[in-house]
C-alpha cells in the first residue's frame, strides 16, 4: 500500500476515487458538464482538495476498503455463525502429541521409579517456552539390558522343509528373511572316541518309526585338530552306518559325539520316532598306543624283542589302548609280525640250538628218508652221527603265551597261544574290557602276553652249554651250543568290535530350542517345526539382564516394529506371551502396546517370582526370557529395536490457552527429549525414541469444510467421498485415503466390502503403511456409521520400489560429499508417495521425469547418465503402478556417483 500527499498522486483511495470518478462521468451536472468535471481534476484527484465537500469524500473513500474487506468477510463469518452457533457443530479438540521416552539409571542406584506425571523436558513449543511432556503410568527402571533376540519361522519352498531362524542385536531383524534354522540331532558315547585311521559305526535306533528319513542328513564329528569331519550314512531299517576318518576326539571329560544334521533343502523327518540310541562300532584296526617288556617301555612303531634279548619264565608283554581294550569288546584280534627268515615265521628255537623249528623239522625229515631207502651198510659212527643229529634237533617242551586282560582283581587270561609268539582272535567277548592298571609309571587300559610256560630255548641253552663245559674238562672234543634266537616283533595291529551299548545322551536341536531325551524308553519325536506343545510354528523371544530383585516389579519394553502385514486382517492373530520358567514355558499376563509385535508399542508386565536366567529354547545360558509363540508367524513384523526402561508421555501445554496452543501439530523428533524437570533418584538421563504427532487447534478453513461436510454425509458412510471424508477427519495420522467400493482386503471383487486404501502420515519411512492399531481404530470408527450390508476392509497401498543408478558432474564449487547428502534427501523426498498434493494414485514413475528433477536440483550441472530400474533389479523407462491402489516409492538401494568439476 502506498500513500501521497499531493491530489493526484496514488495512495490508499486511488482504487476507489478511480471508481467513483467514472460514476461521476456518467452523471450530468449542467449544460455538457458531468460530475466529474465538478469534482475531479485532470490527473484524477479531487478538484480543490481543501474544500469540506472534497474532504467528505475523501474520508469516505478512505474507509471504503476497510468496508469491502469486512463484507468480504460476512459469507465466511456467517457460514461459521450458521455452523456453530444454529447447527451446534463443536470443533474438534486439540489432542498432544505423545513420545515414548528411555530412563538410563545409575546400576548403583536401580531400581529408579519414575511417578505417574514426571515432567520431562526437551524442544520449544510455538510461543519459544521449554516443551514439557508428563508421562502417562508409573515406570520401574531397573536398568534392565537386552541380552539378546531369537526368532524362529517356517521356511523354504515347501512347509516340509526346514525354518528361518534369526538373532539379534544388531537389528534389524527381520524373522522372514533369517537363516536357515539348524535342525540336529547328537549322540554322545564313549565308543565314539579314536584317532586317526577310520572306524565303521553303527547307530541303532530301537523302536524306531520313519527312520529312512535320515538318509538325506549329514553326519558330523568333532576331529583332533579342532574341525570337524562330515559324512553320509547308510540308512537300513533302523540302523545307520557311518565311516568316521581321521579321529573323534573332544576335550578331557567330555564325551565323543556324533551329529545328524538336516540340510536345508531335505524334507524334514518329523515322522522319526524311537525309543533310545544304541552305539556300536563294527570295524577298527588301530595300532597300539605303547608296549612295555615286563616295565621297560618298547618302541612299537620298530622292530622289537617281545620279551627281552633273553626270555624267562613270567615275563611279559605288555600293549597299551585306551581306545580299543578300554571299550566293551564283542570281538578283539590281536595280529602280531615276527621278523622272517627264507619266508618263514621265526618260532622257537630247538634244543638250544637256534635252528628254526621249520629247518629242524626238515633236516629230521631228510635223516628218516635217508635211513628208509639206504641200502649200503653203513658204519656204526655215521649211523651214531645220525642219530645224533635228530636227537639234537627234536623239539622239547614248547612256550605257552597267556594273552590276558586286566580286571579289578588281578589278569585274566582271554587267549592262549602254544609253541609260538603269535597273536590272537576272539569273537565271542561279550563286552568285556580291560580295567585301567599302571605299567611302567603309566596308566592306561592294557593287554598283556605272559609268557606262562617255556622260555623260548633260554634254559636248555644254560643246560647244554653246562654240559659243554663238563665235556670239555673230560677230554673229549664237543660242539659249542648256538645261543637261542629270541622272538623279534615286527609290527602288532589290533582289530576291535563292540557291542551296542545305550548312547549316554541323546540331544535335539530345532532351530532354538535344545532338547535332551530322557533316559527311559518312551518314545522320543527329535524333529519338529513346532515352537510348543501346542502346534505354534512362529516364535520370538527376548532375554533381559534383570536382577533379581525385579520380581514382583513392572517390566516395560518398547518393541520398534516394522509391520509385515497390517493390512490383511485387523483381528489378532493365535498368538500368546510366555515366559521361561526353566523346565517349561508359563503363560505372562501382559499389556500389548504392539498388538503381538505387528506394530511399534510398549510391552509391560509384572516379573515372576522364581524366574531363572538361561534358557535352553533360546539356546542362551544367561538373561531371563519372555516369548510370543504365534500360529500365524506370517503376521509377525520386523524388530528395529527392543528397548527397556520405556515409557509414554504426553505434551502438556503450558500456555494460557492449552486449547488454542498449535504446538501438537508434528511429532518431536527422537533425542529432543533431554531429563526430567524435576530431580528423580536414581535417573541418569531421559530421552524420547519415537513420537507420534498430535492434533492442532482447527483452523476456521479446516472447520467449515469438516462441518460442511457433515451436513453432507451427517455422520453416515453412504458414498465413496463419505468414507474418506469421515476417515480424514477422525484420524489426522491419515494423510490420504482412497476409497475403492465392492473391494475386500485381498483386492478382489466382494458385494459389500469397502476397501479403504489408508497412507499414513510417514515421511520417514520409504513406503508408509498403516499400523494395526490405526487398521483397527478405522473399522471401528466406521462400524457404527455403516450400512447394514457394508464391510470395511483397510488396505494398504500397493507400491513399486524405484531404484536409480546415476553418474553426476555438480556445478563448480560442491564438494562430492556434500553433492551426494543433498541429491540423495531430495531424491528420497521426491520419491516419497506424501510429496505430492493430491497423493499420485495410479500414476508411474517415468525415466524422464526424474531426469528433468535431477537437472533442475542446484548442484547438478551435469547428468552423464540415469538407469531407473523396478523391483525385479531389470532397467525400465517406466514404471506402472496399479490404477487403484498403486504408488511408486524409494527403495533406498540408490547407487549415486557423484564428481566434482574441476
Amino acid at each position: 500500500m502506498t500513500t501521497t500527499t499531493g491530489a493526484g498522486r496514488d495512495d490508499a483511495t486511488a482504487g476507489p476515487r478511480a471508481e467513483l470518478a467514472a460514476v461521476a462521468a456518467l452523471t450530468p451536472f449542467a449544460g455538457e458538464r458531468t460530475w466529474r468535471d465538478v469534482l475531479f481534476a485532470a490527473d484524477g484527484g479531487f478538484s480543490r482538495p481543501d474544500d469540506p465537500d472534497r474532504k467528505l469524500l475523501a474520508a469516505l473513500l478512505a474507509e471504503y476498503p476497510v468496508l469491502d474487506r469486512h463484507a468480504a468477510t460476512l459469507p465466511e463469518r456467517a457460514h461459521l455463525d450458521w455452523l456453530e452457533r444454529i447447527l451446534g457443530i463443536p470443533r474438534l479438540p486439540v489432542l498432544p502429541d505423545r513420545v515414548v521416552a528411555r530412563a538410563t539409571v545409575d546400576p548403583r542406584s536401580a531400581p529408579a521409579v519414575v511417578e505417574r506425571g514426571t515432567l520431562l523436558r526437551g524442544g520449544k513449543d510455538a510461543t519459544g517456552a521449554e516443551r514439557r511432556y508428563a508421562t502417562e503410568e508409573a515406570l520401574t527402571a531397573h536398568g534392565a539390558a537386552l541380552v539378546g533376540v531369537r526368532t524362529l519361522v517356517p521356511g523354504g519352498p515347501s512347509p516340509a522343509l526346514p525354518g528361518l531362524a534369526g538373532a539379534a542385536p544388531e537389528f534389524p531383524l527381520d524373522p522372514h528373511a533369517g537363516s536357515p534354522a539348524p535342525h540336529r540331532l547328537r549322540v554322545h558315547s564313549p565308543l565314539l572316541a579314536f584317532e586317526g585311521g577310520s572306524m565303521t559305526v553303527e547307530l541303532g535306533f530301537a523302536g524306531a518309526a520313519g527312520a529312512a528319513g535320515l538318509a538325506p542328513a549329514v553326519w558330523h564329528f568333532p576331529r583332533p585338530d579342532g574341525t570337524e569331519g562330515a559324512v553320509t550314512g547308510a540308512v537300513s531299517a533302523a540302523t545307520v552306518t557311518v565311516v568316521l576318518t581321521g579321529g573323534c576326539t573332544v576335550a578331557p571329560g567330555r564325551v565323543p559325539w556324533i551329529e545328524a544334521r538336516i540340510p536345508d533343502t531335505a524334507e524334514l523327518p518329523v515322522d522319526l520316532v524311537f525309543e533310545r540310541v544304541e552305539v556300536k562300532v563294527v570295524g577298527r584296526a588301530v595300532l597300539p598306543q605303547a608296549g612295555f617288556f615286563n616295565d621297560g617301555a618298547l618302541d612299537v612303531t620298530k622292530e622289537f624283542q617281545p620279551f627281552g634279548a633273553v626270555a624267562k619264565r613270567g615275563d611279559a608283554l605288555y600293549l597299551s589302548s585306551d581306545e580299543a581294550f578300554g571299550k566293551p569288546l564283542a570281538a578283539l584280534e590281536v595280529a602280531v609280525e615276527v621278523l622272517q627268515e627264507e619266508g618263514a615265521v621265526l618260532s622257537s628255537a630247538f634244543g638250544g640250538s637256534g635252528v628254526p623249528a621249520y629247518l629242524s623239522e626238515a633236516v629230521t625229515r631228510e635223516i628218516e628218508e635217508f635211513s628208509r631207502t639206504s641200502s649200503v651198510e653203513e658204519s656204526d659212527q655215521i649211523w651214531l652221527t645220525l642219530r645224533n643229529i635228530r636227537g639234537f634237533l627234536a623239539p622239547r617242551s614248547g612256550p605257552s603265551v597267556h594273552w590276558q586282560r586286566h580286571e579289578a582283581d588281578g589278569w585274566v587270561t582271554i587267549a592262549t597261544v602254544e609253541n609260538t609268539f603269535s597273536g590272537f582272535s576272539r569273537t565271542d567277548l561279550g563286552g568285556v574290557s580291560s580295567s585301567p592298571s599302571a605299567v611302567g609309571g603309566k596308566q592306561g587300559h592294557f593287554v598283556r602276553a605272559f609268557l606262562a610256560k617255556g622260555d623260548f630255548g633260554w634254559t636248555h641253552y644254560q643246560e647244554a652249554v653246562a654240559d659243554f663245559a663238563t665235556k670239555a674238562v673230560a677230554g673229549s672234543k664237543p660242539t659249542m651250543p648256538v645261543p637261542p634266537v629270541p622272538p623279534v616283533c615286527s609290527r602288532i595291529a589290533l582289530r576291535y568290535t563292540t557291542v551296542a551299548v545305550p548312547a549316554e545322551r541323546v540331544e535335539v536341536l530345532n532351530g532354538w530350542a535344545r532338547r535332551v531325551k530322557p533316559a527311559d524308553d518312551v518314545p522320543f519325536r527329535p524333529f519338529t517345526r513346532s515352537v510348543s506343545d501346542g502346534g505354534d510354528t512362529g516364535m520370538v523371544a527376548i532375554g533381559l539382564g534383570l536382577p533379581a530383585n525385579a520380581a514382583g516389579s513392572t517390566v516395560s519394553l518398547y518393541l520398534d516394529v516394522d509391520s509385515a502385514a497390517p493390512c490383511d486382517s485387523a483381528e489378532d492373530p493365535d498368538a500368546r506371551w510366555e515366559w521361561w520358567a526353566g523346565g517349561r514355558w508359563r503363560p505372562l499376563a501382559v499389556t500389548d502396546g504392539s498388538s503381538l509385535l505387528r506394530e511399534s508399542g510398549l510391552l509391560r508386565f509384572l516379573a515372576p517370582s522364581g524366574w531363572p536366567g538361561g534358557c535352553p529354547d533360546a539356546d542362551a545360558d544367561t538373561g531371563r526370557w519372555i516369548r510370543l509363540v504365534t500360529g500365524s508367524p506370517q503376521r509377525i513384523g520386523g524388530l528395529r529395536a527392543v528397548v527397556p526402561d520405556a515409557v509414554t508421555a504426553a505434551y502438556v501445554s503450558t500456555t494460557a490457552t492449552p486449547e488454542l496452543d498449535p504446538s501438537s501439530r508434528a511429532a518431536l523428533p527422537p533425542g529432543t527429549i533431554r531429563g526430567t524437570v524435576a530431580k528423580v533418584a536414581g535417573v541418569k538421563r531421559v530421552t524420547n525414541l519415537a513420537g507420534v504427532a498430535g492434533r492442532e487447534p482447527e483452523s476456521d478453513t479446516a472447520y467449515r469444510r469438516r462441518a460442511s461436510g457433515l451436513t453432507r454425509h451427517r455422520g453416515r458412510a453412504l458414498t465413496a467421498w463419505d468414507y474418506e471424508e469421515l476417515v480424514s477427519v477422525a484420524f489426522p495420522e491419515v494423510a490420504a485415503v482412497r476409497c475403492l467400493p465392492h473391494t475386500a482386503a485381498d483386492g478382489t471383487r466382494r458385494p459389500g466390502s469397502v476397501g479403504l486404501v489408508v497412507l499414513p502420515d510417514q515421511p520417514a519411512r520409504p513406503a508408509p503403511r498403516p499400523s494395526v492399531s490405526l487398521s483397527g481404530r478405522i473399522a471401528e470408527a466406521l462400524a457404527p456409521r455403516l450400512p447394514v450390508h457394508a464391510s470395511p476392509a483397510v488396505m494398504c497401498p500397493l507400491y513399486v520400489a524405484a531404484t536409480v543408478d546415476a553418474v553426476i558432474t555438480l556445478r563448480p564449487g560442491f564438494a562430492a560429499l556434500t553433492g551426494l547428502r543433498e541429491i540423495t534427501a531430495a531424491l528420497e523426498t521426491w520419491l516419497h508417495p506424501l510429496n505430492s498434493a493430491p497423493v499420485r494414485w495410479g500414476v508411474g514413475l517415468y525415466r524422464s521425469s526424474l531426469v528433468a528433477f535431477l537437472d533442475r536440483l542446484p548442484w547438478v550441472g551435469t547428468l552423464d547418465s540415469l538407469v531407473l530400474s523396478g523391483p525385479d533389479g531389470a532397467p525400465v523407462q517406466s514404471l506402472p503402478v496399479d490404477a487403484c491402489r498403486g504408488l511408486y516409492c524409494s527403495s533406498a538401494l540408490h547407487t549415486l556417483d557423484v564428481r566434482e568439476h574441476l
